[in-house]
């Protein structure tokens, strides 16, 4: 068990405040979050109707597996992602809709497809090894940054194939990253009630970046149909989907917006993920050593295979602590359709609903030692004895992310990948931040010394 004052870098606030709202939202989220089934936070302003938080395995089950269709998503968190995760997508679908989306895109991500761009993978990380060996011993970088342009690059190649030449990367990954800062202020703004013409700051500026992006992605699509030939990326497999109870394929706005969510949040998440593992290994230097011992006993020095994904169970393990003390979606908001009761819970219909992921990885019922870093939690033992709904990384219940074994495969060979050629440390004076956008990111980034081994 490793402990850092870092590893829960703010206080819940006893009074919700309206400048930390736009920032870090769940350090608004009131303390008893952390130890209580459920908790009230009151609005920032007095007239705004108060958010229920809930934090409870069994009471989130119900809500999002056992009647999942008695909840729509929350109209805030819908308006605040919507310029980043396009809402005629699976993400934000509902009703028929959603489920013949889900239907359709399903085979695309197989497992039998999936461990087929283990390659692709391997390959993006040794591209990354042979840039950083270039640099100078024991070089410090933002890893945050670097871990978003290795999981892009994996988007342009396991999902565009052969289109990815079509995209200008840095010019994408430029225009993505003032709408994806932009989050916390328009959510900020859906829950005080503002209207969507109201400018925020560098609203200008992300409405340019979107346009830009979502017209980049529609060539993309409109190329791909001239193109003839078997592929087996991803935007080939969206291409060729099919509802299989009734035989409908998407139309151009569906595959806009799917694959614009799948560029954006597909990488996105991992990228989190990635750079606040490496954070979280260079901080607890025990825990990498360890982690390169099993890379080098179940790989050595050839490429990452499939037939190697299994046998990584302990670098699977820091991924999910990883992602327990930072998971990419702080929490996933739900409204009930009408009035109803959720175990002891009266609730009215619209009411905001917070599953709040965040407090529910590092509730005090649920974990020992909840702010400590501790990958030996997610043993096979261990985790078989846990609640299903304690550990919510990709959400729960059937809208459970469709991308999660891609990333999870993904998210092992990387980090196989790196730890086996480098060492990483933290640096000293660096103070961090926590930044609630569309993931849960450093506001200060997360500068790491990396020197090859």
């Amino acid at each position: 068990m490793f402990h850092d004052p870092d590893l829960m870098p703010f206080t819940p606030r006893a009074r919700p405040s309206l400048r930390v709202a736009a920032f870090n939202q769940i350090e608004n989220w009131p303390a008893e979050t952390y130890r209580e089934a459920h908790a009230t936070m009151r609005g920032v302003f007095p007239l705004l109707a108060p958010t229920l938080l809930i934090a409870d395995p069994t009471l989130i089950e119900e809500a999002l597996v056992a009647r999942a269709e008695a909840f729509e998503r929350d109209r805030f968190q819908t308006r605040a992602l919507t310029n980043d995760v396009n809402r005629a997508s699976l993400f934000f679908a509902e009703g028929a809709d959603w489920r013949w989306q889900r239907r359709a895109a399903a085979p695309a991500f197989r497992h039998d497809n999936l461990l087929a761009l283990v390659p692709t993978f391997a390959r993006c990380g040794a591209d990354l090894a042979k840039e950083w060996r270039r640099a100078n011993d024991g070089a410090v970088r933002d890893v945050a940054p670097e871990m978003s342009r290795l999981t892009f690059d994996i988007i342009l190649r396991a999902v565009l194939g052969a289109g990815a030449t079509r995209l200008d990367e840095r010019r994408f990954l430029e225009a993505l990253a003032p709408s994806l800062a932009s989050v916390g202020w328009r959510f900020l703004y859906a829950r005080i009630g503002l209207p969507e013409a109201v400018p925020y700051p560098g609203s200008r500026r992300v409405a340019r970046s979107i346009a830009w992006l979502h017209d980049a992605t529609k060539e993309l699509i409109a190329h791909r149909r001239q193109e003839a030939g078997e592929s087996k990326d991803i935007l080939a497999l969206l291409l060729s989907a099919q509802d299989p109870e009734t035989g409908r394929v998407m139309s151009d706005d569906e595959l806009l917006s799917n694959l614009y969510t799948f560029m954006v949040a597909g990488h996105e998440t991992s990228a989190t993920t990635l750079a606040w593992a490496l954070w979280l290994i260079a901080k607890d230097q025990a825990t990498q050593e360890r982690l390169r011992a099993e890379v080098s006993a179940v790989v050595g020095a050839r490429e990452i295979g499939a037939q190697d994904i299994e046998k990584l169970g302990f670098a699977r393990q820091v991924l999910n602590e990883a992602m327990r003390l930072f998971p990419p979606a702080i929490g996933v908001g739900r409204a009930p359709r009408e009035d109803m009761t959720l175990g002891p819970l009266r609730l009215r219909a619209g009411q905001l609903l917070i599953v709040a992921s965040f407090c529910v990885h590092r509730h005090e019922k649920l974990w020992d030692e909840p702010h400590g870093f501790d990958p030996e939690r997610f043993s096979p033992e261990r985790a078989k004895a846990r609640h299903r709904c304690a550990f919510l990384p990709f959400g729960a219940g059937p809208r459970i992310c469709i991308g999660m074994n891609f990333a999870m495969i993904e998210m092992i060979v990387l980090l196989a990948s790196l730890v086996r050629d480098f060492r990483f440390h933290t640096t000293p004076g660096h103070r961090m931040m926590l930044g609630t956008n569309l993931t849960l990111r450093s506001r200060t980034g997360l500068p790491l010394a990396i020197t090859p081994l």
